[in-house]
């Protein structure tokens, strides 16, 4: 009689204890990778996206990369360089600038309500590859307008590599997902590959928008944690 009250007894304790494992096996692991896209548009009214990848290392520290391009949304027009009384030099095609962008950054993530919504730093560097552009110019007669036949390639030098960003913005997180919206302030100048340029004496950042002390961009996104 003893041994079969005994069974009984610890069959009731595993019955008691079972439910608490299933609890604690359903406990949510921390999500600690991270994938957005973002779209935005700077100072410069120039155009920017990114795919971004960031990676949580501690509680509310991260690391980030990501890769942004950004163009222009209406070409330059002040194109038109130093001529003579019958010429003048003007850039062949007038492309949009456009540029490759890498960011390396950290990411400080803090909550403001429960666990819905988060405000984020992310200092950074913007590194530019290919800081120098080569743009084609042609010798335009003024007077016939003729189709061009004395043509200049010329590669900007002393472009920048490095810049220097804080991406600020809120996120609001549903379960996997969250909406961004968000402020980049940064060093970046768009026409930084070309300002150097020089024809005859004229340097082409005479005819560019002014470079900026620094580069705003306003944008929202969206990420998804797994």
């Amino acid at each position: 009689m003893g041994k079969r009250y005994f069974a009984i007894y610890w069959i009731w304790i595993i019955t008691c204890l079972c439910p608490l494992r299933g609890a604690a096996q359903q406990v949510v692991k921390p999500l600690k990778n991270e994938f957005q896209f973002s779209t935005g548009l700077n100072s410069y009214l120039a155009f920017e996206f990114e795919p971004s990848y960031s990676y949580r290392l501690l509680k509310n520290i991260g690391i980030v990369g990501s890769i942004r391009a950004v163009t222009e949304v209406v070409e330059n027009l002040h194109y038109d360089l130093v001529g003579g009384l019958t010429y003048q030099w003007r850039i062949s095609r007038k492309e949009k600038a456009a540029v490759l962008l890498f960011r390396p950054a950290l990411r400080f993530k803090f909550p403001l309500v429960s666990d819905c919504l988060f405000i984020t730093m992310e200092p950074g560097l913007l590194i530019n590859p290919i800081p120098d552009e080569t743009l084609e110019f042609a010798s335009i007669n003024t007077e016939t307008f003729e189709i061009p036949s004395n043509y200049k390639t010329v590669k900007n030098k002393g472009g920048r590599v490095f810049f220097y960003e804080v991406k600020n913005y809120l996120a609001l997180t549903v379960d996997n997902w969250s909406l961004l919206a968000g402020y980049n302030l940064s060093t970046y100048d768009l026409y930084s590959g070309r300002r150097n340029i020089v024809i005859e004496g004229d340097l082409l950042n005479k005819h560019l928008t002014s470079k900026k002390a620094f580069c705003h961009t306003g944008f929202i996104g969206i990420g998804y944690s797994f």
